[in-house]
Formats: structure tokens, C-alpha cells, sequence
């Protein structure tokens, strides 16, 4: 029974912080849902048409993220719904299918879930230790850059069809004359507001950062924080009102959004093929799958590799359960798919907002979802007053920050090697699509990673203590890929005609796996060394090493445990000297205890110990 409960615990974070809950943790939790559903409800609107679909669907995309998450989520800061990169990919996958775009939206939100639900069941979060750092921050500012390149028709009144970041601005170019003075005054005016509210946020303070009432904020650093977390909705609203007033006295300056339906939306089944009608052809899942393409690993690689980063930077230093995280959005988007929704993770911003608001559980998302379906019920006649430019403006400021230049310099001085992935991958995002640019980035750190596993670094060094002797100290694990390569190395530093030296040590001590590969060399290596009157030992201290040698190696080798037993039978005097190799092995055996005698060899005047 305690293991059943441990279990559910795990799985259901919610029942851990329901033991604790209190009037205070409501009240932080309600302000920061609040506050998010201020800051998401805007977004997720022009998130929605940056994914080619309509206003509403990012309503119905923003409905079951913050229940669904309240339930399975261990960050209280995250908040599950669109996200910019989430909605350009998305419009990459979808706006060319024959199904319509909506169907392969929703469709695709279903495999994505699916996806992230089937890698955190089987605990696959180690998959996204194989993109690095500079991987991800490569691929984030040109998606960041690609987003922002595809509002400038909208942010200048124009019209016209591209997709990739050359299309964008070589159609902007060519249209540039049709320029509308009203909406890019509206455009470049929205954007100044909110960069400004955005640095005026240093001077406010959050009215629940501090619990104790004496460090309470003034009233006026919680207006300007108000002010600067609540700036979305503040110029979509005044852009909206100002649209409104325009139309009252029937003129329309402003290109505004389509209409909105209102209500709730209808739940259907995510996977439905389309019946041939009026002599046309049906389409079957199969099909859609088929147009869907790379689209349905793609979105749930990104979702989960953004998801895990702001996890693990809003933890606080305690560890993040990548596979909850994972089976939380995998569920999030599996819902959502039901409902109309299309693919949905984590946002940085929003999870920023929530945090200095105080939040206190993942609870906080039910109030920002019940803040979501008041708005798709009640609001949503009023939405076809949104500006397109406001909108855009509103995209563009929140995709800016994502773009990562100062981690350029910090790359260049840690380490100059780390710039090649992270160049290579801008650029192929940017020239190509951002998928392609992961690809490219993920193939050239594992290229790197195979060039240094295949070179390993090998110390060779002179050691004069009575008889001198070679110590060739092997750095890491030596496998099939490195052993050749190490083997030259090792017998063309040896067999050097200046160098007048018939004792070899091969310290092994920092191989913690040898292959049968690498086994096989280090005995071609002694035999050609023998055949040369060289004199070759091991220095090992890990049986698992010693077991691959005996049973790669034909050859008779001497096995030390530690370099001053290898001193001592090479220098010593004793005819005979017992070497104690102690073997580890599981707790309740018995140790093995070898006894390795040695002789002196007549081929050399020192000592030369030969294992019998």
C-alpha cells in the first residue's frame, strides 16, 4: 500500500501540495493567475494567427493547459499554452495541406501529446542531454528573429505570402510601397509602450514578493509592476477601444482582426478522416499523417527540450522530474486536442510574470484557464476590434528578448570550439526552417563528440627513478573508435630511435570501460613492443578492466595495482615478489586474492617481471 501511494503521489503531484494548502497560498495562487490570464489572453490571440489559424483557436489552445498541468505539474511558475516558436512551427506543418489547416492543427497537437506523454512513460528526458546549450540558443534567437521577420507585413498594413526569413524580406522589399501610414503609426507606437512598460518593471515590486507586512511595497511600485506585467493587455485593449471609436464614426485606419465566434468550443474527436462528398476524395488518417510529415516529432522535440530548460531554471535548485514534465504536457496536448487546440508548452515570459507574482502552486493555472474561458464566452465579440498591428507588436516584443546575443561572448571565452554548432545552426535556421537547423546543430555536436571520443587525449611521460621508464597515462575510456588511433600514438612515441628506454607502464587506471576493440589493440601493442626488447605492465585498479585484458589478451601481461608495486618489482632486489590484486565484487562474496610471482628476465640486466 505505501509503495501504491508513493506512486500516485509521483504521479498526481497535486496530492503533495494539497496536504499544506492554506487561505495564504490561495490568494498568492489567485493574483498569479490572474496576472498570467492578463498577459496570456493577448497572446495567445496573436500567437493564433502567427500560426495561420483563427483568433479563437488560441482561446480554445489556452483552456486545458493550466488544469491539466494544476494536476500532473511540479513548477508552480510554468504555464501550459502557446508559445511563439511552437506557433511558427506549427504554421510550417499546417498551412499546406489539403485537409485544412485547423484539422492538421488539432491533428497534430493529438501526436504531439502523444509523443511527449510515450518519452516521459518511458523516461526518455535524456534524450535532450544530447542538444547543447549552445545548440538550443542558436535555434531560439533565429526563431526568435524568423517570428519576428514574419510580423513586419502585419506591423506595416501589408500583404503578401512568405515563409522563411530571406521569402519574408525579399517580399517585404518588393511590396514595400504599399506601405499603410495608419497602421504602421499604430505598429511602431505599440511596440515603443511596451518596450517601455517592460524597463520601467525594475522600479515596481510585486505586491506578494515578501510575506511579512513591514516589507509590504508602496502602492506605487505595485501600480508601475501592474502596469508592466498587465502592458499586452493594456495595448491590445486601448488599440481595440481606438478601433472601435474609429469604426463608431464609420472609418476603419486600421486593418483588424477577423470576426470571432463566441462560446464554448465543441468537443470532437481529434482523429477523424474526411468522407469522399460530391465527387471528391476522401482522406484518410493515413494520408493526414503523411502531409503532417517530420511535423510530429519536431513539435514534441522542441516542446520538450523548451519545456525541461524552464523547468530546471524555475526549480530553485531542486531537481526536475523531466519525465513528469513531459507526461504533464503530453497531457495537456492530448486534452487540448478535443477541444480545438493546437500544439502548446511552456513560456519563459508567462512563467517569469507568475513568478514574480508570488505563485505558489501549479494551481495557479486553474484560475488562468477560468480567466480564459470567461474570455472565448463574454469577450469575444469585442476581439474583432484587435488591430493586426497591435497584435504584431505584441509578438515581436515578446519574441525579442529570446534573442540570445551576449551568450556569443561567453561561448568564445569558455570555449572557441562551442561557436561552430552554435554559428552553424543560426544560420541554417535561418536560411532553411528551424527544424532543419536543429538537425544540422545536433549533427555537428555529434560529430564533435565523436571526433573527441575518437581522440582521446594520452599523456606519455618520462619517469627517472632508478631505470627510467615510459608512463603512458590513458585520460579517459578507450574504445573501437580511439583504439587504433591511441595504439600509433603510443608505439610511434616508443619506437622513437632517440629515445633508448625498454620499460613501458600503461596506466589504466582512468579507463572505466575497455571494448573488445580496444582490447584487442592494447595486445597488438604489447606484442610489438615485445618483439622490439620492450618491456611492457599495466597499471590497473578495476577488475572490470583487468577481466577485458585476460580475456582479449593471448599474450602472458604484468598487472599492477599501483605504480610503487610496479617500482618495486622493475627496481627491487627480490627475485620474488607477490602482487595482491583485489577484485570488487558484490557484498556476502569472497574476495580473490591473486598471487603473482615474478622473475628477473636474463634478456635486461634490472629485474623484469614475467607473469607465469
Amino acid at each position: 500500500m505505501l509503495n501504491t501511494w508513493d506512486f500516485i503521489s509521483k504521479l498526481l503531484p497535486i496530492s503533495q501540495y494539497l496536504k499544506d494548502y492554506n487561505l495564504n497560498n490561495a490568494l498568492c495562487d489567485l493574483l498569479a493567475g490572474i496576472t498570467v490570464g492578463l498577459t496570456l489572453i493577448p497572446q495567445v490571440i496573436a500567437y493564433a494567427s502567427l500560426a495561420g489559424l483563427e483568433p479563437q483557436i488560441g482561446l480554445y489552445s489556452a483552456l486545458c493547459g493550466g488544469f491539466i498541468y494544476a494536476i500532473f505539474g511540479t513548477i508552480p511558475e510554468l504555464n501550459i499554452a502557446p508559445t511563439a516558436l511552437l506557433s511558427l512551427l506549427t504554421f510550417q506543418y499546417v498551412h499546406n495541406v489539403t485537409f485544412g489547416n485547423t484539422r492538421a492543427a488539432i491533428m497534430l497537437t493529438f501526436f504531439a501529446g502523444v509523443v511527449e506523454l510515450i518519452c516521459g512513460i518511458l523516461h526518455l528526458g535524456f534524450l535532450v542531454d544530447f542538444v547543447s546549450t549552445p545548440v538550443v540558443s542558436a535555434f531560439t534567437s533565429a526563431g526568435a528573429i524568423t517570428i519576428a521577420s514574419s510580423q513586419i507585413k502585419s506591423l506595416f498594413g501589408l500583404n503578401y505570402k512568405a515563409e522563411s526569413f530571406i521569402n519574408v524580406w525579399k517580399q517585404f522589399f518588393l511590396h514595400i510601397t504599399g506601405i499603410q501610414l495608419w497602421d504602421t503609426l499604430l505598429g511602431l507606437s505599440c511596440i515603443l509602450i511596451l518596450l517601455l512598460l517592460r524597463m520601467v518593471s525594475k522600479y515596481g515590486e510585486a505586491p506578494t514578493k515578501n510575506n511579512r507586512m513591514s516589507n509590504k511595497p508602496s502602492k506605487s511600485k505595485q501600480c508601475i509592476w501592474y502596469a508592466s506585467v498587465g502592458r499586452n493587455a493594456m495595448v491590445v485593449v486601448f488599440s481595440a477601444l481606438m478601433a472601435f471609436v474609429f469604426k463608431f464614426h464609420k472609418q476603419t485606419p486600421f486593418t483588424l482582426t477577423s470576426k470571432v465566434p463566441s462560446g464554448f468550443p465543441n468537443f470532437s474527436v481529434p482523429l477523424q478522416p474526411i468522407e469522399a462528398n460530391n465527387g471528391t476524395n476522401g482522406t484518410t488518417i493515413s494520408q493526414m499523417v503523411a502531409q503532417l510529415g517530420y511535423g510530429i516529432g519536431v513539435i514534441p522535440f522542441v516542446a520538450i527540450l523548451a519545456n525541461v530548460g524552464i523547468a530546471k531554471s524555475f526549480a530553485n535548485g531542486k531537481v526536475v522530474d523531466a519525465s513528469q514534465e513531459m507526461i504533464a504536457v503530453g497531457l495537456s496536448n492530448i486534452a487540448g486536442s478535443f477541444f480545438g487546440s493546437f500544439p502548446v508548452n511552456a513560456s519563459f515570459s508567462r512563467a517569469a510574470v507568475s513568478s514574480a507574482s508570488g505563485v505558489r502552486t501549479p494551481l495557479s493555472g486553474i484560475y488562468t484557464g477560468i480567466m480564459v474561458i470567461m474570455a472565448f464566452t463574454f469577450l469575444t465579440p469585442y476581439f474583432s476590434y484587435i488591430p493586426k498591428p497591435a497584435l504584431a507588436a505584441v509578438i515581436i516584443c515578446a519574441v525579442v528578448v529570446m534573442v540570445d546575443i551576449s551568450i556569443t561572448k561567453s561561448i568564445w571565452e569558455g570555449n572557441r570550439l562551442d561557436i561552430v554548432p552554435f554559428l552553424v545552426t543560426f544560420v541554417a535556421c535561418l536560411i532553411s526552417s528551424i527544424e532543419v537547423g536543429i538537425l544540422v546543430g545536433i549533427f555537428v555536436e555529434v560529430c564533435k563528440l565523436m571526433y573527441f571520443t575518437a581522440r582521446p587525449k594520452v599523456i606519455i611521460k618520462q619517469i627517472n627513478v632508478g631505470q627510467s621508464y615510459l608512463r603512458v597515462t590513458f585520460t579517459s575510456s578507450v574504445f573501437f573508435s580511439s583504439a587504433e588511433h591511441s595504439r600509433e600514438k603510443i608505439l610511434n612515441y616508443c619506437l622513437d630511435e632517440g629515445r633508448n628506454i625498454h620499460i613501458i607502464l600503461l596506466d589504466c587506471n582512468r579507463i572505466f570501460e575497455l571494448d573488445y576493440t580496444a582490447g584487442k589493440c592494447f595486445e597488438s601493442l604489447v606484442n610489438e613492443l615485445q618483439t622490439r626488447q620492450k618491456y611492457v605492465a599495466f597499471l590497473v585498479s578495476r577488475s572490470k578492466t583487468v577481466k577485458t585484458l585476460e580475456r582479449c589478451c593471448t599474450l602472458k601481461i604484468d598487472v599492477f595495482r599501483n605504480e610503487l608495486e610496479f617500482i618495486t618489482a622493475t627496481q627491487g632486489e627480490p627475485a620474488t615478489i607477490s602482487i595482491c590484486l583485489l577484485f570488487r565484487i558484490h557484498p556476502g562474496q569472497r574476495r580473490r586474492i591473486h598471487q603473482i610471482p615474478f622473475r628477473r628476465s636474463l634478456a635486461h640486466p634490472q629485474a623484469q617481471p614475467k607473469m607465469q
